[in-house]
């Protein structure tokens, strides 16, 4: 899945948090003027889809894994590991677990963007309406 440069307008109350998506910034300024008492906008983008396999850790996970079956398997002496895998037979474990996790959020059509935007331009504060008379 390629990324795409997707950028959205977004209205916050302070620059530091931006909650209203927007399509143009006709309407993020309408927002932040109208619908709120002044705020900040940005033009920023989201990931198009962070890969949950990014995330996989192979020596953590064969870490973990020899803790969770010291009780059923392990030594009492602690001197014999259970699963002692070469550094170059985890990297490949992680290569081809990273592969089967894309694989299934393919499958699945699951899309994750996450909160942080990836790129932001255009920042700007937006003072309140001028109260009619």
């Amino acid at each position: 899945m390629s990324e795409q440069e997707n950028w959205k307008w977004w209205v916050g109350h302070d620059d530091e948090r931006y909650h209203t998506e927007c399509e143009t910034r006709e309407e993020a300024v309408y927002i932040a003027s109208e619908e709120q008492d002044g705020g900040h906008i940005v033009e920023a983008m989201k990931p198009a889809n962070i890969k949950i396999s990014r995330y996989f850790d192979g020596h953590m996970f064969a870490e973990e894994a020899e803790e969770r079956a010291y009780e059923d398997h392990g030594d009492p002496e602690g001197d014999v590991e259970i699963f002692p895998i070469k550094p170059e037979l985890r990297a490949d474990l992680e290569k081809m677990v990273r592969e089967t996790m894309d694989a299934w959020q393919d499958k699945h059509g699951l899309t994750f963007t996450g909160f942080q935007f990836k790129a932001s331009r255009n920042q700007e504060y937006i003072p309140p309406k001028p109260e009619s008379n």
